[in-house]
Order: C-alpha cells, then structure tokens, then sequence
C-alpha cells in the first residue's frame, strides 16, 4: 500500500522516504516530539488544523511526493 495524505502520521513517520516528504514540506516536523500525538491522524486530518495551514497550502504536491514513495 502506498502513502498518501490518507495515511497515517505514524505509517509515514515509518518510512524514511515518508519523513523525508514531510521534511521537505514542513522542516523540522519529524523532530517535532508533537508528531507522537498526533500520530494516529492521518496526515490530511492533521492538515485540517489552522496550524498546518502553510503546509496545506501544498496537499496536491505532497500527496504526489507521498504516492511516489516506496514505503
């Protein structure tokens, strides 16, 4: 099963191909002691929020970068 914005922050936080993603768009996240709280969501849930606005702004291009992944 590939990643997507419908997968799991933890599933992606998994891969090293998914953490790269998510630093890519948001630096610093996967460092982010946060991210275990929130790793149940999944990332387009996560992206819902107003803080992951400046994130969201690019769910096209990171769903894409995440379906590209091998997992």
């Amino acid at each position: 099963m590939a990643l997507s914005l419908d997968s799991k922050i933890k599933e992606i936080m998994r891969s090293e191909e998914g953490r790269a993603v998510m630093e890519k768009y948001a630096p610093g996240s996967t460092k982010d002691p946060r991210m275990k709280l929130v790793g149940a969501l999944t990332y387009r849930k996560l992206l819902s929020y107003p803080e992951s606005a400046e994130v969201a702004a690019h769910a096209e291009e990171l769903d894409r970068d995440l379906r590209a992944c091998s997992k």
